[in-house]
């Protein structure tokens, strides 16, 4: 093996080192690194992988994804082959690892200075395989080359070199000290015959789709395997393909005397109906005889998971039936409230037809604002309402990941009838159907589902309510958000939210009150007797006086710009009546939101000084299927998975909801806006096809300081 590895050595030397850069493979638990050890590297922000990791007798299933510019999150399974629990089955283990980019070195030519990075492997859950690490990479082109120390199990100081040989070929070799005797799971050593040697080597193949996979031989004895699949929130999740913005050619008269207002409003028509899948379409042009030639027009998005998008597509087609025009002034809406103002100098619209953006960016000048409650509407209705009851059949997908010792990962797939009712005045309803077609999840105790009794295989009421969202005051600031109804397959009941933005959205403060009763798991639409109370491994019903319950909390939020990361905090009673604080930073990429949230309550997991943690994804559908197609969808996917092995307490839960007030504007905050079109239209006139992966650049945190 060392003969092997010194070959390759001498090979990789002969290189010329001034290639450029290449993105870091990761190891074999996820995390981007050599195989056993982590480098001072991470994936471009937004980006990461998935897969699965074969290394007898250890069995890893991961997740990992530069969630921030600086910070690489891992999460991942892993199961023992050599360690039985009762019945036979696999000890299992959730982890999750991070790495902070301390400082990033973003020239291959500056070599003497490498990028650092630190971490921590298995900071929450059993933690049986904790170990601090710092990490130093220096790259030279296409070969980086790694010293590191780490502490516990990973025993020490490490290093290693990558090599990328071509685009789909890249060598890896590390000297790995780990400590595999402090893998010890139920009393048991996990490796029973320590390693005959301390050095890693092994080669990972790529393909252009972000397929990997990497054959490597190990501990002098063992041959590890691993196949995973790269990722990306900033566009199509899934390969390299870019958003198609299909456009009208140039149909504009040059001079607003050349056509009279009925012909231009019906070109605009045209354009809108056949291009963009808004409703509610209103238009006010000046007078062409006027010294000042404008534009208003207000709509709704009910086609696009991204209001961007919807706003981006209603420019393009803007700027190929517009005269010359002083000014446009463009008013997002939803469920008929107005929500954001945009105004734009008419010159945009002539950068957007000859797509090049000139320097002095007409976009800089762009205003967003709040649109108030008196704002004056455009008063010419050419597009009426689309849309405004919705019925479809769609796929939905529900997976428990680590709930038991029986099985890793259990699932189940339905058929769901929805209808979706879109009014005006801040009215909404939706109503589906869930039924069940293939169910895997299978979490018993004694003869009964308890933990999560609602994943059974019958048809039933998923969700079924009325929602409401207007302005509070005039200022388009103060919003009032309600919901009531059959909330989720747990929760019959209302919620209602006060809130108070500040200037562009920047900050906001509010309150939320709910009342809850829960629903019979068992049947199409009925509630409980009582409360619904988990004891001895069975799901009861229990008649002690709380058949209804509250709760009640304070809330407050700031927005990063730069991030687009919103961190949130709560303060009050929880669905169970314990106290306590609710933390959580949400991470936007556009329509794609991941965020992580930690629940402390005076009632606390068991051995844990905290409730609950978990996260939260909404992804759109149009980001797994636009790769190939370039379509868009209103649908987004939505999943909330507690970190935390999934031991049913009473304590720190919030109740369902139907609709968050960020799901209603947090896309139409003025700030959130602004940044996501200026992006699409930068994108949209530089290239054929919008890449609407954005930024993909890997920062560090004293990079953020000395900027």
């Amino acid at each position: 093996m060392r003969r092997v590895i010194l070959c390759c050595l001498v090979l990789f030397l002969t290189v010329n080192f001034s290639g450029s850069a290449s993105a870091s493979s990761g190891g074999n638990t996820g995390l981007t690194g050599l195989w056993e050890y982590p480098t001072a590297e991470m994936p471009e922000d937004g980006a990461g992988r998935f897969g699965f990791t074969y290394n007898s007798p250890y069995q890893f299933y991961f997740m990992d994804l530069a969630w921030l510019p600086w910070l690489e999150i891992n999460t991942r399974l892993t199961t023992f082959d050599t360690v039985s629990i009762s019945g036979g089955r696999r000890y299992m283990d959730k982890a999750i690892d991070l790495k902070f980019m301390l400082w990033h070195s973003k020239s291959p030519k500056n070599w003497i200075i490498p990028s650092l990075a630190f971490g921590v492997v298995d900071m929450m859950g059993t933690e049986l395989m904790k170990a601090y690490y710092g990490a130093a990479t220096w790259r030279f082109g296409s070969v980086a080359a790694t010293i590191g120390y780490g502490s516990d199990r990973l025993n020490g100081f490490y290093g290693g070199i990558e090599w990328d040989i071509a685009d789909w070929l890249a060598f890896k070799a590390e000297y790995s000290p780990l400590d595999y005797e402090k893998d010890i799971v139920s009393g048991k050593r996990v490796l029973e015959h320590l390693p005959t040697q301390k050095y890693n080597a092994g080669f990972v193949l790529k393909s252009p789709w972000g397929l990997q996979g990497s054959v490597s031989y190990q501990r002098g004895d063992n041959w590890a395997f691993t196949i995973s699949q790269r990722i990306h929130l900033g566009g199509p999740i899934i390969g390299n393909g870019r958003k198609k913005f299909n456009a009208p050619g140039d149909f504009r008269n040059a001079y607003w005397e050349d056509v009279a207002s009925q012909d231009l409003l019906l070109k605009i028509k045209s354009g809108i109906e056949k291009f963009v899948r808004v409703r509610d379409v209103e238009i006010k042009l000046e007078d062409a005889e006027n010294e000042t030639k404008k534009l208003s027009l207000s709509y709704e998005n009910y086609g696009y998971a991204s209001h961007a998008e919807a706003m981006t597509r209603l420019l393009i087609v803007l700027s190929a039936v517009m005269p010359e025009t002083d000014s446009l002034t463009l008013i997002a809406k939803n469920a008929g409230v107005p929500i954001v103002r945009a105004e734009f100098p008419g010159s945009l619209l002539f950068d957007i037809r000859a797509r090049s953006l000139r320097d002095e960016d007409p976009m800089r000048s762009a205003i967003f604002s709040w649109a108030s409650k008196d704002i004056e509407q455009p008063d010419n209705h050419v597009l009426k309402s689309r849309a405004e009851n919705e019925f479809k059949f769609m796929l939905a997908y529900d997976m428990r990941i680590d709930q038991t010792l029986d099985r890793a990962y259990m699932d189940r797939l339905n058929i769901d009838a929805i209808y979706r009712g879109r009014y005006t005045n801040g009215w909404g309803s939706v109503v589906d159907i869930r039924v069940p077609i293939y169910n895997n999840v299978d979490i018993k105790k004694v003869r009964d589902l308890w933990w999560e009794p609602d994943l059974n295989s019958n048809v039933r009421i998923q969700e079924a309510a009325m929602t409401y969202a207007g302005h509070l005051g005039r200022n388009g600031r103060g919003w009032l958000f309600g919901e009531g109804g059959y909330l989720d397959e747990e929760w019959f009941g209302a919620n209602l939210w006060a809130r108070y933005y500040g200037d562009s959205g920047l900050w906001w403060v509010g309150a939320r009150a709910a009342i809850y009763h829960d629903r019979d798991p068992y049947s199409f639409a009925g509630l409980t007797n009582g409360r619904l109370a988990y004891r001895n491994g069975r799901a009861r019903e229990v008649d002690d006086g709380r058949e209804w319950q509250n709760a009640q909390w304070l809330q407050a939020g700031l927005n990063i710009p730069a991030l687009d990361l919103d961190i949130q905090a709560d303060y009050g009673w929880f669905v169970d009546e314990d106290r306590g604080w609710k933390l959580s930073a949400t991470r936007h990429w556009d329509d794609t939101s991941i965020g992580f949230w930690y629940i402390a309550t005076d009632i606390n997991a068991p051995d844990k000084d905290f409730t609950k943690a978990g996260v939260h994804m909404e992804i759109p559908a149009d980001k797994w299927f636009g790769t190939w197609f370039g379509n868009s969808s209103s649908h987004i996917w939505e999943q909330n998975t507690n970190l935390l092995s999934a031991w049913h307490m009473h304590s720190g839960r919030e109740g369902g909801i139907v609709r968050t007030p960020e799901r209603f504007i947090s896309q139409l905050r003025p700030v959130a806006l602004k940044k996501n079109v200026e992006r699409m239209l930068h994108d949209y006139c530089t290239h054929d096809e919008v890449n609407t992966e954005g930024d993909n650049e890997v920062s560090s945190i004293l990079g953020y300081v000395f900027k």
